[in-house]
């Protein structure tokens, strides 16, 4: 299978939205209830991310869309201003998923650049998530030892940072 990434339209904001939810199911197994997994594919909990991603193109942001031949879309990135008191960077990258049947094809590098290029930036990942951890570190981030807790799932975030 061949990969692309293109910026998202109004049309693509549920199968991107379904495509994030899958890849936490999928990608969080070790880490998460299973409750908590399932939620995720909530049809409520779709339509806000769609509302939220809604929001944002309207607004001028930008969504970047990882689409295959079957022009499924299987992987999602949001960057944008630094929405921390202490931001370390002016530049966030908000989200960052790909279903598994594209990790491993180099997809996810090629996501990231367009995303937020070479930049100066940070973002928050799950403790835990060895493999994100790895990607991230690969791509020159490094833990800042800001951590935070996630009541609603218990489990905490670290924030990453690339100079």
């Amino acid at each position: 299978m061949s990969w692309r990434i293109r910026q998202a339209g109004h049309a693509d904001l549920e199968a991107a939205a379904c495509a994030k939810a899958l890849s936490w199911v999928e990608s969080y197994e070790r880490l998460l209830p299973q409750d908590v997994l399932l939620r995720q594919l909530d049809p409520e909990r779709i339509s806000r991310t769609v509302a939220l991603w809604t929001g944002v193109l309207e607004g001028g942001g930008y969504l970047w869309v990882v689409v295959g031949d079957d022009a499924e879309i299987v992987g999602v990135a949001q960057a944008g201003f630094g929405r921390d008191d202490d931001s370390p960077t002016p530049l966030e990258l908000y989200v960052m998923y790909l279903r598994t049947q594209a990790q491993g094809s180099g997809v996810a590098d090629a996501l990231l650049r367009t995303a937020i290029g070479d930049s100066p930036a940070y973002l928050w990942v799950l403790s835990g998530n060895d493999r994100a951890h790895a990607f991230y570190r690969r791509h020159g981030f490094a833990p800042d030892g800001t951590t935070k807790l996630i009541p609603a799932l218990a489990i905490a975030e670290e924030r990453w940072v690339r100079e």
